[in-house]
This record gives C-alpha cells, structure tokens and sequence, in this order.
C-alpha cells in the first residue's frame, strides 16, 4: 500500500495523518506530500494504526510523537509531564528581556520544570546573546519521574552542566539549600504551576491525558501558588533585587495581584497578554 492510499482511509485529520506517517517512516512530512507513491510494508501499516488509535482515543499528538517544538527547540515529553504550550514561550521573551549585563550575578530558578522547556530555552538564547553573563541556574520539580524527562531534555541540549535540578515542593529545595542565597545576588523566578480548578480540567476533555498534578491546584486554581509566595517572602531578604514571573488562567488576574501585594507588598506589578490578547504572564519586582 502507498502513502496516497493510507493517509486516504485513516479516520483523523489529513495534517495529524502526514504528521504520523512522517513519525512511522522516519521521514519529513514535507516527504509525505511530495512522494505519495512510497510503498509501506506491513511492521509500517501496522505501528501506524497503533499511533492511530491512541490519536482517536484522545492521546495528544505529542505524546505519540515523543517531543514537542518549543521556542524552535525540540523537546522530549511523555505524560509524566505537561505538554509545552505556546502562550508559556511569552515567559522565555520576559525572561531574556529582564536579565540583562549587571555587575551582580544573577541567579535564576525555575519552579516546576516539568519537561524543562522554559529555563533550557532560555540557558540556550542566553549564550547566544551573552557570554559574559555571571548566571547560576537552577530547577525543582516534586515529581520524580519529571525531573528525568528534563535531565533528558538538557542533557539532549548539552546545557545539563549548567542547571542544578532538585526534587521537591516549589522552592523547599532552595531554602534548604542556604549556599545557593547569596547576599547582594539579583534573583529570578519562573514558574508555570498548575493553575487549573477541576471544574475547568473536567471540561477540558483535550487534556485529559496529561499528568493531574501539572493541572489542577485546587477550588480556585491558586492553590500553589499561595505556597510559592508564602515560601517567597524567606528568600526576598537575601537578593538585592527579586524578579516573579508566573503563568495564569486570564480569570485569576485580580486574585494573583492581591497575593502578591499581601507576600511581597513593595513589589511592582506588570501583566503581559498572550497572542490572544488574554493576561497570561504575572511579572512582579521585588522592591
């Protein structure tokens, strides 16, 4: 059987269909439309009805696929964590545009790394621009087997020598770890916690098969983010200057702002809109 004659008969979208096919064969999708005569032989036909069938039984595409593009960097995921959405590459352009050259060195900690697609991206960019940068890196994950999937990732974008990673709750492992405050030290925070409410993951039937624990936080989503501020406050008098960047859901706005100002209540407060023109990305400068 030939290319034209699968992607005909199988019961997804024509692009999804290319994209699986593309994945079975080894080859571009730009292969796929530009030489439907290919012939598949039967271990073809037969791993691509199995990655078919996941697709019509909800799976995401890039659980089947294995990775995922994320601020042009393929990224490997699997569902022990969070797939990587577009809107959350706003906080890499945030990041990259608030660490600038300082005679202090900067410290930069991602909370909740999940796949690690935030703080690597923004390693990578970085020594782009910059070589002379004093940076130190750091991320926590409390899931185990997310953590693996970043040391992956980092690893895959030769940058694991660059990031401490750290299992445990938000920024537990840093207050642990004293050596890593340093007196007159700029601090930059990242985080992209769960912000879901059940109601809002119950109807949201396309992310069912991604890990609970990156979604759902609680009756009215803040659940975590209440914990990061509290923790918060115990690192502020050791930084010169503290830089908050958290991801929200656009209805949280007004709730996000009072938790600020109740932990950190010199902070200044920016919120940036995603392409959509929703509020997604919370920037708080501490003082």
């Amino acid at each position: 059987m030939d290319i034209r004659q699968i992607v005909k008969n199988l019961k997804i979208p024509l692009p999804e269909a290319e994209i699986l096919l593309a994945h079975v064969l080894n080859k571009s999708r730009e292969f796929i439309i530009s030489h439907p005569e290919t012939k598949t032989n039967k271990r073809q036909i037969n791993k691509l009805n199995k990655a078919v069938n996941k697709r019509l039984n909800s799976v995401p595409l890039p659980y089947i696929l294995g990775y995922k593009y994320f601020y042009g960097l393929k990224f490997l995921v699997n569902k022990s964590v969070l797939i990587p959405r577009p809107e959350t590459e706003l906080m890499v352009d945030e990041a990259l545009k608030n660490i600038t050259p300082s005679p202090q060195p900067i410290t930069i900690m991602e909370v909740g790394t999940g796949s690690g697609c935030v703080i690597i991206s923004i390693i990578k960019n970085l020594y782009l621009k910059s070589k002379t940068l004093s940076l130190k890196f750091f991320a926590t994950d409390i899931s185990r087997s997310a953590l693996v999937v970043a040391k992956k990732n980092a690893k895959e974008h030769n940058v694991c020598k660059r990031i401490k990673f750290f299992r445990g709750n938000l920024l537990k492992p840093f207050l642990k770890h004293c050596q890593l405050s340093t007196a007159n030290r700029q601090l930059l925070i990242i985080a992209n916690l769960p912000y879901l409410t059940p109601a809002q993951i119950k109807n949201s039937p396309t992310i069912k098969s991604e890990p609970k624990t990156a979604l759902s936080a609680g009756k009215d989503g803040l659940k975590y983010y209440r914990q990061l501020f509290k923790q918060l406050r115990k690192l502020t008098a050791s930084y010169s200057s503290v830089i908050v960047m958290i991801e929200i859901n656009p209805g949280q706005t007004n709730k996000i702002k009072r938790l600020i100002r109740e932990n950190l209540p010199l902070s200044s407060i920016k919120i940036k809109k995603d392409l959509r023109g929703l509020n997604r990305l919370v920037i708080a400068k501490f003082p």
